[in-house]
Parts: C-alpha cells; structure tokens; sequence
C-alpha cells in the first residue's frame, strides 16, 4: 500500500504504507464512535524516508473530517489484517510498529525490510485506467467521488476531454476521457440542478470505460437522467489540498 502524505498549502509526499491502527477502547457506544473517526492512524515513512512515524487519518483538532492521506496504491501484499481492514504488513506488528514510530529508531534489518518495500512501487501521478485494480485505486483516493463537483469541462479539439473535480476529501482531481467518446453532464449543470455527486460507479466492458455519477451501477443501468461517460481511455491526477 502507498499514499500521498498531506502536509498542508498543496505539499505532500509519497510514502509505503507499513500499518493501519486505532486505539478504539472505551465501552461506550457513542465514545467508541467518535473513537473510531478520531483515532485511526497509518503507519509510514517520514517525509524524509529515515524515520517510521503515526500518521493519523483524520486531521486532529478539528471538527471537520479532513484527510491527512490519500491512499494511491491498495495493495496490501503481505499485510495480516482483519475484516475491517486493521493490521499491518507481517513484519510490524501493531506492538513493534508503535514502539519504533514512538522512538524514532528502527533496527537496520528492519529499516532495510522496509526501504525495499518502498523501493518497488513506481509512482505514477498520471494512471490509466486498465485493469479492475487501477479502478479500485481511483475509488480509493477519490473517496468514491463523493461530494465532488465538475469544477471545469473542456472538450479539447482533439476531442479528448478535460474535467476538474473538486470537493473530493482532501484533494482535487482531474480526469481525461479520449477514444470514442460520449457523455452526458447536463444534470449536474450547475445553473439548474445539483452539481454535487454522491457517489460513482467506474467499469470496463467490451473496450470501453464508463463512469457514472451514482455507486453500485452497472453499465446497462447507465442513462441520461445520470452524468456519465463512455470512452476508450481515461487517466487522471490527483492534486492534494
């Protein structure tokens, strides 16, 4: 797993993803809510790749829910981790992962375990998408579109299309669409409807990529009562806050 660490005004920086962890403990039910959105943390590299810190998902002290990370990359190869997706990658257990993000230190194999880790993964600010992982990426780091807007709509003259979303937690994104394409934007024309999404659907079928501006869609479902995109190619990037 990796992902954009945010450090405020538009800065970030990549980072290998080592664990994901809470400190959910109180009995109470509405303690435990609250637990469960505030307490959550990652385990990742400094923005100097020389140190192992806790990251925490949500930016503290605040009463908005802001993402502090962007997870660009799912895979999470060799993590041991529960349903809910809490562990980590076996060599760093929550114990082992606290401790040493707490001290600052970590021991040289462990350190080496680790810059390798970091070292296989290619960042690409510029993704197709191709396969059903790729779409499993977008939907991560886009928060499934939800509460996104199209902030710009160009159709270049090459007929390839350029769009802005904004509104995505913790980042903007901007997405082309090229190869026979067709789409339809005209409910969420700003001046007479909702311009927000709630929600998206991204699938491939016989060569073709189609997004949607509705979850769990398939593509016969797909009509111009929706916002919707039909092309051969799409690419996107992300732009953190």
């Amino acid at each position: 797993m990796h992902a954009l660490i945010r450090q405020g005004n538009g800065k970030y920086y990549v980072s290998a993803v080592f664990g994901y962890y809470n400190d959910v403990k109180s009995k109470d039910d509405y303690q435990r809510y609250l637990e469960s959105i505030h307490s959550p943390y990652y385990i990742v590299w400094d923005s100097k790749r020389e140190h192992l810190i806790k990251w925490f998902a949500m930016q503290p002290n605040t009463k908005y829910l802001i993402p502090q990370l962007l997870i660009i990359d799912t895979n999470r190869e060799n993590w041991i981790a529960d349903e809910d997706g809490v562990g980590g990658v076996e060599y760093l257990p929550k114990i082992l992962a606290d401790k040493y993000a707490d001290s600052g230190v970590l021991p040289k194999g462990l350190f080496d375990k680790c810059v390798a880790a970091s070292s296989r993964f290619h960042y690409n600010p510029y993704p197709e998408i191709i396969t059903e992982k790729d779409i499993e990426n977008l939907d991560w780091v886009s928060g499934g579109f939800h509460d996104a807007y199209i902030k710009e709509e160009h159709l270049n003259e090459d007929g390839e299309l350029y769009l802005l979303f904004k509104g995505t937690w913790g980042c903007s994104i901007e997405v082309w669409f090229w190869g026979d394409l067709e789409y339809d934007t005209s409910s969420r024309n700003p001046e007479e409807c909702d311009s927000y999404w709630y929600g998206s659907s991204l699938n491939i079928k016989d060569g073709f990529i189609y997004f949607v501006d509705e979850a769990d869609m398939s593509v016969e479902e797909i009509t111009n009562g929706y916002c919707w995109f039909k092309a051969r190619h799409m690419k996107y990037h992300v732009i953190p806050d």
